[in-house]
C-alpha cells in the first residue's frame, strides 16, 4: 500500500496532488521518443484494421464512464470516427448491435469492474474487436481483451477517482491520435502538433494545482449548501458531470452535472439563491468555436448572477477578469487546446469535492458504501 505522505492529510489529496507526475509517466510510455508520433505498445490493432474501422463504441461504468463521455469527442474529432458511449451496466442485458468492423474501448481503473467485463464478453462474442483502458497490470479486463493500453497512473487507494481518472483521459487522447494519424485524418504535421501539446501536459497541470488555496477558500463559502449544480458544455459537460459525482461521493451532498445549453430547457427554474452553480467556462482562444461556445456561456453566467445565485466558475487565466465580475469564486487554469483542457478542468472540481468533504467532517478516502473496485453486478 502506498505511503501516506505527512504533508498530506488523506490520501485523495495526495493523489490529486500526484497528477503532474502520473501524468508524465503516461505521456513517456505513449510517445515514441524518435519521432513524438504514435507509438502505442499493446493495442494489437494492425493498421489494416485501424483503416477499416468504421465506429467505436466505448463502455464504462461511473468516474470510468466520465472518462468515456470525453474520449467520445477526442475520437470523433480526431479520428473522424463515430463514437457511442455505453453504461457497461446497460450494455450487458440489450443484445447491442455491433457492426463489423467496430472496435470497442472498455475503460475500468481496477480492471475487475463486474459489469464491465460481462460488457466485454458481450461484445467478444459479436465479434467486435475490444481494447482494455486499465490501470492494473494483468488484470481479468487487460487478459481478456484483444489489446490493453494501460495509465500508468500508480496505485490509487482513496475510493474516489482522481488520478486515475485523468491517466484515462490522456489514455484516450493518445489512443485519438494513434488512430488518426493510422486513419490520416490527422496530417503528419498535426499529429506532431498534438503531441506536443500532450508533452506540455503534465506541466500545465502543475501549473494548475496553484488554484488550491483559493479552492479552499471558495470551499468554506458553500459547505452548507444542501444541493450543486454543475454546468458544461461541449467537452466539458462530462466535466460537469464527475465534479457533481466528486462532490456526491465525498460530502453525500446531492448533485447534479448539466450540459450549459439545457439550462433554458427546464433546469433554469430551479435556480436561485439557495442552488450553487459551479460552472466550467474554459475556453481554446485560438479555436472560434470555442470562443462562440464560451460567449454564449457567459452570457448564462451573467443572467443567474443577476438573482444572486452563487456562482463558481472554472476559467483560462486570461478569462479571470472578464468571469470575476459575475462569479462569487473564480479558479484559474492554464491555456490548453480544446480536447486537452478536460485533463485540466476536473482538478479544481476534485479540490473543491475535497475540501468540502473535510469541512464536514467526512471520511474523504473511505466513503460509506462505496468500495474501489465493483466486483458483483
Amino acid at each position: 500500500m502506498e505511503v501516506l505522505d505527512p504533508r498530506f492529510r488523506h490520501y485523495m489529496l495526495q493523489e490529486i496532488h500526484a497528477q503532474p507526475r502520473t501524468a508524465l509517466e503516461a505521456v513517456a510510455q505513449y510517445l515514441s521518443p524518435e519521432n513524438r508520433t504514435k507509438s502505442i505498445a499493446g493495442i494489437a490493432l494492425p493498421e489494416e484494421q485501424v483503416q477499416k474501422l468504421e465506429r467505436v463504441s466505448i463502455i464504462a461504468s461511473g468516474t470510468s464512464r466520465h472518462a468515456g463521455m470525453v474520449g467520445e469527442f477526442m475520437l470523433e474529432r480526431l479520428a473522424r470516427l463515430p463514437v457511442k458511449v455505453d453504461f457497461a451496466s446497460q450494455y450487458c442485458y440489450r443484445d447491442p448491435l455491433t457492426e463489423h468492423n467496430e472496435l470497442t474501448v472498455l475503460l475500468s481503473q481496477s480492471g475487475t469492474t463486474a459489469d464491465t467485463l460481462s460488457a466485454l464478453r458481450q461484445a467478444k462474442s459479436k465479434n467486435a474487436r475490444t481494447i482494455a483502458i486499465c490501470n492494473v497490470q494483468d488484470a481479468p479486463l487487460a487478459r481478456e481483451a484483444d489489446g490493453v493500453l494501460y495509465t500508468h497512473a500508480g496505485i490509487e487507494v482513496s475510493v474516489a477517482a482522481t488520478k486515475s481518472f485523468t491517466a484515462q483521459l490522456i489514455a484516450l487522447y493518445a489512443l485519438g491520435v494513434h488512430l488518426g494519424h493510422t486513419r490520416r485524418s490527422l496530417s503528419a504535421q498535426e499529429t506532431r502538433d498534438h503531441m506536443n501539446d500532450l508533452m506540455a501536459l503534465p506541466e500545465k497541470i502543475e501549473a494548475t494545482l496553484a488554484c488550491a488555496a483559493a479552492v479552499e477558500v471558495g470551499a468554506k463559502k458553500m459547505k452548507d449548501a444542501k444541493s450543486f449544480l454543475f454546468l458544461g458544455r461541449d467537452i466539458s459537460y462530462p466535466i460537469a458531470l464527475e465534479g457533481a459525482l466528486k462532490l456526491k461521493e465525498t460530502s453525500y451532498i446531492h448533485a447534479e452535472g448539466m450540459p450549459t445549453g439545457e439550462m433554458k430547457h427546464g433546469p433554469n427554474a430551479m435556480v436561485d439563491e439557495h442552488l450553487p452553480v459551479v460552472m466550467v467556462l474554459t475556453r481554446d482562444a485560438t479555436d472560434p468555436q470555442s470562443t462562440l461556445r464560451w460567449e454564449r456561456s457567459v452570457a448564462l453566467l451573467e443572467e443567474i448572477a443577476e438573482r444572486g445565485v452563487q456562482v463558481t466558475a472554472i476559467v483560462c487565466q486570461d478569462d479571470v477578469a472578464t468571469v470575476a465580475k459575475h462569479a462569487n469564486s473564480v479558479f484559474a487554469v492554464p491555456a490548453a487546446s480544446t480536447l486537452l483542457l478536460p485533463v485540466l478542468e476536473i482538478i479544481p472540481l476534485q479540490l473543491l469535492a475535497y475540501h468540502i468533504a473535510v469541512l464536514k467532517g467526512m471520511n474523504v478516502d473511505s466513503p460509506r458504501n462505496l468500495s474501489k473496485s465493483v466486483t458483483v453486478e
